[in-house]
């Protein structure tokens, strides 16, 4: 379900949406931040979970983001479905994909490679695309951490998930999709830009 943005104008112009599908949070987060940060350029973003049903088409939107983590597998294909089943839509409007590994490391440009191999299996180039490191700095599971536990050196309550993506990569890729859109939007005469003047 997508959750519409509080700060839906009457015009509708500059509506962008952020669809992520994952089984984690770190891709949610991120997702949010994007949001926020495009919100902040005054554009109307909306946030959908593809795991909760179906998704609006491209076409209704300035601007389209999609979210993955960086593995294959059921949430990747429900990205890879929507992409397949809104390809004229998406070629229509800037679009964007950005992925989330559960890498530790804020420097990985892509961890482990998937997203050229993602892109090739769906045939499809969106205007712009990121990857964002999105692991916790230590790990959560697995059969040492269960001996540091028994010994006392980790606390038995899992700990929130901190993330190490690089918040200023997000903010810089959500930039990037403001100024996109924001072109995009001025060329069809559809609203003015939205992109503050930094």
């Amino acid at each position: 379900m997508v959750k519409p943005s509080a700060h839906r104008g009457s015009e509708q112009r500059g509506r962008t949406l952020l669809v992520y599908a994952s089984a984690q949070d770190r891709t949610a987060v991120i997702a949010q931040a994007i949001a926020a940060r495009l919100r902040a350029h005054g554009f109307v973003a909306e946030v959908g979970d593809a795991d909760c049903g179906v998704m609006p088409p491209p076409e209704d939107y300035d601007g389209v983001i999609l979210g993955v983590p960086a593995r294959f597998g059921a949430e990747t294909r429900l990205i890879a479905d929507y992409i397949h089943h809104n390809r004229r839509g998406l070629a229509e409007v800037p679009a964007a994909l950005f992925t989330v590994s559960t890498s530790g490391s804020v420097q990985d440009d892509d961890p482990g490679g998937f997203l050229e191999p993602f892109l090739r299996d769906v045939r499809w180039h969106p205007d712009l695309a990121a990857a964002f490191a999105g692991g916790e700095p230590f790990p959560q599971k697995g059969r040492l951490v269960r001996f540091a536990r028994r010994l006392g050196y980790l606390p038995e309550q899992r700990p929130a998930p901190s993330l190490l993506a690089s918040w200023i990569d997000v903010h810089a890729f959500a930039d990037e999709v403001a100024k996109a859109v924001a072109t995009a939007a001025v060329t069809a005469e559809r609203t003015e830009p939205h992109v503050a003047d930094h």
